[in-house]
């Protein structure tokens, strides 16, 4: 993995981030319903969600009846253990370049906004290809190029302006217009469905709740020596521009659903 284990030996963050997605996107999108309606998960089948992260998604599948066996891998122990407490679901801490199951063990596989932290895309890719039955489906959720600009860019302005080394970009080059041809190295036809979408702030604090949240992206974790001072000059910011500009802050975003199918 990426030097961003640090950002989830904690899932505040994350479940911050989700939960500003969730309220504050401009147009209403269910991410979750959206990949499983491409997946189109059958009754009885094994699924592995690598990078499981707050456990969100299997937990939902479990509640909804699905009677498979259900698996979450991530590296992060906290990610791990959340999604353990979901019933039913079998939790693994683990690699997604590096898979602890045998071959052919799932008819899904999915890797859902998680592959911009992986070392090696190419290398995760041939592991999901491995542990999936023929005739079992890929999918996978990415971002847009340079998602969120606004936000992500004073984060990353700040903490340089505190001595913090800038981080690589937040897809490290994983998007949807690079992801395709990656993941057709490796599967053959690869179906691609993009949703363009906004994050809309009305007023500073939910802004500055979600730009605190992306601290740890860019080298700014709870606890490291500068955050206090990063969250701070954020904060002065994001405040700043609405009293200049009065709002609402628009940040566009967006995102794409790949599957593939194991022939």
């Amino acid at each position: 993995m990426t030097g961003t284990t640090a950002e989830y030996a904690r899932l505040d963050p994350l479940r911050t981030r989700i939960e500003t997605h969730r309220r504050y996107s401009e147009r209403p999108d269910d991410v979750e319903r959206a990949a499983l309606d491409a997946l189109v998960l059958r009754p009885g089948e094994a699924l592995l969600d690598i990078g499981c992260g707050t456990g969100s998604f299997l937990a939902g599948l479990g509640a909804a009846g699905h009677t498979g066996p259900l698996t979450g891998l991530d590296y992060s122990p906290a990610a791990a253990r959340a999604c353990a407490e979901a019933p039913g679901v079998r939790a693994v801490v683990g690699d997604a370049v590096r898979l602890p199951f045998p071959d052919g063990t799932f008819e899904a596989v999915t890797a859902r906004h998680m592959l911009y932290h992986v070392s090696d895309v190419r290398a995760a890719l041939r592991e999901a290809h491995r542990v999936l039955r023929p005739g079992g489906r890929f999918l996978a959720l990415v971002n847009r190029p340079d998602p969120v600009p606004g936000l992500h860019g004073l984060v990353r302005a700040e903490a340089a302006r505190h001595g913090v080394r800038p981080t690589a970009p937040a897809d490290n080059g994983v998007h949807w217009s690079s992801l395709p041809g990656l993941i057709g190295e490796v599967f053959g036809a690869v179906l691609t469905v993009r949703q363009e979408n906004a994050l809309v702030f009305p007023d500073p604090a939910p802004a500055v709740t979600f730009a605190l949240a992306l601290l740890g992206l860019h080298g700014v974790p709870a606890g490291a020596a500068q955050h206090a001072a990063v969250a701070a000059g954020v904060t002065a910011q994001i405040e700043a521009w609405f009293a200049a500009e009065g709002g609402p802050w628009r940040d566009p975003k967006g995102y794409a659903v790949l599957t593939a199918v194991r022939r």
